[in-house]
């Protein structure tokens, strides 16, 4: 009878994903601190703290598998993000705070995910782009990672396997009439 009642429990356990959590105060407002942290250094093209919104295991990732310390990959990033803002003016980017969805992996790990907006003027042509920011916690702290480019979701899904099954929302690109 105890086995039946073992095997039972394991199977209800196995069968409920995990109960999720909603978020304390001060993971809300660390939250809301790092998405004005990042919105602050990106209007102020503010590269290196932009590139330190990313979580670390994701740069010593990219750096191993490239060679490189992740202080060159950081000082390659920016470099980057100068070039590519030299021939793109940003003339609106908006995280929406107030349409953030949490949830979590199935292990447990909370993220947000924050819609985001930019408009770009390149090439005589004004284009919006609309996506979602994910902000996931590494111990106590919330990183961002932009979702809607694949390259960066399969890094993520590798350095931080709980997201395998997650599925994020498409983004898209128009042009503004």
């Amino acid at each position: 009878m105890k086995r039946l009642l073992y095997c039972l429990f394991l199977l209800v356990a196995i069968a409920h994903p995990a109960l999720s959590r909603d978020l304390s105060s001060a993971e809300q407002d660390s939250l809301r601190t790092q998405i004005e942290r990042f919105q602050t250094a990106l209007s102020a093209q503010d590269f290196e703290v932009v590139s330190k919104t990313v979580p670390p295991k994701i740069f010593e990732f990219i750096a191993s598998d490239a060679g490189v310390t992740v202080e060159q990959l950081r000082s390659a990033l920016t470099t980057q993000m100068q070039m590519a803002l030299a021939a793109v003016k940003i003339t609106e980017f908006t995280m929406d705070t107030q349409a953030i969805s949490l949830a979590q992996t199935p292990d447990g790990t909370p993220y947000a995910l924050v819609p985001t907006k930019t408009v770009m003027e390149t090439g005589g042509q004004t284009i919006e782009a609309k996506s979602h920011t994910l902000a996931l916690m590494d111990g106590t702290a919330w990183y961002l990672l932009r979702v809607s480019d694949q390259q960066q979701v399969a890094i993520l899904r590798k350095v931080y396997p709980s997201f395998a099954d997650v599925t994020f929302p498409d983004g898209s690109m128009q042009p503004v009439k």
